[in-house]
C-alpha cells in the first residue's frame, strides 16, 4: 500500500498513512474527515540529504565519481597491502600489485590515476 498525506480542514492536523489508492478521506482525532494531499510535484530537483555521514557530504552531480574514487582508494591502500601478504609474489606481480622501481627494487604499485 501506497503512504499517503491527510490533512484535516478544521484542526489543520497533518498525518502520513499507509491506504488503498481508493482512499480519498480518513476519520480525524478531532471528528472531521482529512482529505488526502496530493504529491508535492513543485520538490526540489537535488537531493539534500547527507549521503556520507563521515564527510557530511551531502549528494551531488558528481557523487558517483566520488563514491567510486573512494573505492578504488580504499582498495589500493587497504587490500592491494593486504593481498601481497596473502599471495606469492608471482601472483602480485602478475595482477599488477607488485611492481619493481627504478632502483629494482619490488615495491607496491601505486593506483592507476595517480601514475
Amino acid at each position: 500500500m501506497p503512504k499517503y498525506n491527510f490533512l484535516c480542514p478544521k484542526c489543520q492536523t497533518k498525518t502520513h498513512k499507509y491506504v488503498p489508492t481508493t482512499v480519498e478521506h480518513v476519520p480525524c482525532v478531532c471528528g472531521e474527515q482529512m482529505d488526502r494531499e496530493l504529491p508535492n510535484t513543485n520538490s526540489p530537483t537535488e537531493v539534500r540529504e547527507v549521503v556520507d555521514p563521515y564527510t557530511n557530504r551531502k549528494w551531488g552531480k558528481d557523487h558517483e565519481a566520488v563514491l567510486k574514487k573512494r573505492k578504488e582508494d580504499h582498495y589500493w591502500e587497504v587490500e592491494v597491502p593486504r593481498l601481497v601478504q596473502t599471495y606469492s609474489t608471482e601472483t602480485c606481480i602478475e595482477q599488477g600489485w607488485l611492481v619493481y622501481n627504478d632502483k629494482g627494487e619490488l615495491v607496491i604499485n601505486k593506483p592507476p590515476s595517480k601514475r
